[in-house]
């Protein structure tokens, strides 16, 4: 016997971690965790909280090996 149940989106609220992984050759880490918002059966806009995760792992590699903590040349900017 067969049972089927359905929900409603408006019901599906919920919160999905995607992992963010950074490959360099044959190095992968796995630089951080990004957490997108389920509200209504909709992932939420995540483009803001990516970009955020994208620029520290920007600085991240920026400050890498650095120990005079200068800036590396043609570095884009952000603020």
């Amino acid at each position: 016997m067969a049972v089927r149940v359905e929900v409603p989106l408006s019901a599906v609220n919920t919160e999905v971690g995607l992992p963010i992984t950074v490959s360099l050759g044959d190095e992968t880490i796995t630089a951080g965790t990004l957490y997108l918002d389920v509200r209504n059966g909709q992932v939420e806009d995540f483009r803001k909280p990516y970009a955020d995760a994208l620029r520290e792992i920007a600085d991240a590699i920026e400050q890498a090996g650095q120990t005079d903590g200068g800036e590396v040349p043609d570095a884009a900017a952000h603020g």
